[in-house]
């Protein structure tokens, strides 16, 4: 079965998407999770911009200016964890009854 990143993990998913659309790589990522996206120079101020849109379409939460800030953004693993601090604050919103 072929794979795509809406099927991944959050992790792989952000994975996915720094490697081939910021880092341009057919050979995926290759730091570990909680490498400094910044420092390492993995990505750059437009990078993070772009994560933001992506986090925002993929993983369905909202992304405040405010927000992107190396606290949220400076690892896959931070970007993981803010990932699902986000959905968590949405899921049980929605799922309260009216």
């Amino acid at each position: 079965m072929d794979m795509n990143m809406y099927d991944l993990p959050i992790e792989a998913a952000i994975r996915s998407f720094i490697a081939s659309n910021l880092l341009y790589s057919e050979d995926g990522f290759g730091y570990s999770d909680e490498a400094s996206l910044l420092r390492e120079r993995i990505i750059d101020s437009l990078g993070v911009v772009e994560l933001a849109a992506f986090l925002g379409q993929r993983f369905g939460v909202r992304v405040e200016q405010s927000e992107v800030r190396p606290e949220n953004f400076d690892s896959v693993a931070r970007l993981s964890a803010f990932v699902r601090r986000k959905q968590a604050v949405v899921r049980p919103a929605a799922a309260q009854p009216v």
